[in-house]
């Protein structure tokens, strides 16, 4: 799967989650749209069932999950170091 591929599953989640428009930047702030923790962790549980992944403990960190290309990055190594 490559970084489109997984941009696009992570923005269709997003969205569905935090009920926004698909215009949101990769570079905005999820926070800014409304992810809260509770919301973090459904969105953290919707992308390891959508990618067949388990995010270890110190992969959940407001850093990896600011916005859509920081979520992107860490799927995009994780799937890779997977493969």
């Amino acid at each position: 799967m490559d970084r489109h591929e997984i941009e696009q599953v992570v923005r269709r989640e997003i969205e569905r989650i935090l009920e926004t428009a698909p215009t949101m930047g990769g570079g905005e702030s999820l926070a800014v749209h409304g992810l809260d923790s509770l919301r973090s962790v459904e969105l953290t549980l919707c992308l390891e069932d959508a990618f067949e992944i388990v995010f270890d403990d110190e992969e959940i960190s407001l850093e990896n999950f600011a916005d859509i290309d920081s979520i992107v990055t860490l799927l995009d190594v994780k799937l890779s170091e997977a493969a």
